[in-house]
């Protein structure tokens, strides 16, 4: 399953109709978040880069072969009106699939800058020439930005900046911009152009384009943007020292300070998801099962219990655990082994019955919560039978 289906009824019933257009949507707005995500790591923003200019062709490619009619009509459409930006993401293509990895240029804007809203910065004080590509040494170029952060800013710290920054609202932060220069064949002139935005709005604006065709076309309310205006510094291709250190921000503006950056935020989410994974099963360990009787009486349990009291707070630590972690709970039990009450497989098939009506059930669709909620029950009914 595309995350894409679990968003809304919208993208669900997409993915029904036309599982193989859900996918490539999926995979052109993958491959722009890692886009975002990778902006100030420079290695992995040119790998996905390349990934991304390849999706995007594909995803225009695609929709000219074996398609419905308002899918390709929609694209040739949106293609036509945006000619010039396909045939410059076409030519990079080209050079990428037949020549080499598209390396762009860059350009970094260095200083102070003052926090207009959490994703829009003016910059006040500072160095650079953001609409043109420098050539940088080599301590400096192609690293992350994180990586020169205190090296290119160490002036501005001494001669702008007091040493507890208080100023609420402005800090010192480094802006990042890439550029490629792409060459014609028919006219043989050279365009520089901002590669990632040129990847960036055309990819999602594409994407919009076609599901608003699909919208109209079923009589639907399309309520999801993959398109968002970014301001010219914001919080994709500026890194900022609150988002370095947060903590001694909160203690200079006396008030909780979070970092702002898309890419420091994805990091921190997957390092905080992990973490609380070690904490969460840590504790699910210390209270499993630990006979028979207790295992039986956790399948009577969520046999008779009514749905909506699976996910109430004095249970949903206990379903979660018994669901996901049901193979440590039988162990526990029972001692493991092939010649038990309850057979390996039949504990994975409670596992998957019970994570597949969990997403349904998060869905808020009636009639998916019954029928997925009935399977599951009636397996936890069999299985609660075979240990009598």
């Amino acid at each position: 399953m595309f995350a894409l289906e679990t968003q809304s009824v919208f993208f669900e019933g997409l993915a029904k109709e036309h599982p193989m257009l859900i996918q490539n949507i999926e995979i052109v707005y993958d491959n722009n978040m890692s886009l975002d995500v990778a902006y100030h790591k420079p290695k992995q923003f040119i790998l996905n880069l390349n990934n991304t200019i390849r999706a995007i062709t594909f995803f225009v490619e695609f929709s000219a072969k074996n398609t419905p009619s308002w899918f390709k009509s929609c694209v040739e459409d949106y293609r036509r009106n945006n000619s010039s930006d396909y045939e410059m993401i076409k030519r990079i293509r080209d050079v990428s699939n037949h020549q080499a990895l598209i390396f762009p240029k860059e350009s970094i804007v260095a200083g102070l800058f003052r926090i207009r809203s959490s994703k829009d910065y003016l910059p006040k004080i500072g160095f650079g020439d953001f609409n043109h590509s420098c050539d940088y040494g080599w301590d400096m170029a192609m690293k992350n930005t994180h990586d020169i952060f205190h090296d290119l800013l160490a002036f501005h710290s001494i001669a702008f900046m007091d040493l507890e920054h208080s100023e609420p609202g402005e800090c010192l932060g480094i802006a990042r911009r890439w550029f490629y220069q792409i060459k014609h064949r028919k006219n043989k002139l050279d365009e520089t152009v901002d590669v990632y935005e040129l990847v960036n709005d055309f990819s999602m604006k594409l994407l919009d384009h076609v599901c608003q065709a699909y919208a109209t076309h079923i009589g639907l309310q399309y309520d999801f943007e993959f398109y968002k205006k970014l301001e010219e510094f914001n919080f994709v291709n500026t890194l900022l020292e609150i988002d370095l250190y947060p903590t001694l921000f909160s203690r200079w503006w006396e008030g909780e300070v979070k970092p702002m950056n898309w890419g420091i935020n994805v990091d921190k989410a997957k390092g905080e998801f992990i973490q609380s994974l070690d904490i969460l099963y840590s504790e699910y360990y210390e209270n499993l099962c630990d006979s028979p009787e207790s295992y039986k009486t956790l399948l009577d349990k969520y046999t008779n219990l009514s749905f909506e009291n699976y996910f109430i707070k004095s249970n949903f630590d206990e379903f979660q655990s018994f669901i996901h972690l049901n193979h440590w709970h039988y162990k526990n039990s029972f001692g493991g082994g092939l010649n038990t009450a309850i057979a390996p497989n039949e504990i994975m098939m409670l596992q998957r019955l019970g994570k597949i009506f969990i997403t349904e059930y998060k869905k808020e669709k009636l009639c998916t919560i019954a029928s997925t909620g009935k399977k599951l029950k009636d397996h936890l009914s069999m299985l609660a039978m075979s240990v009598n």
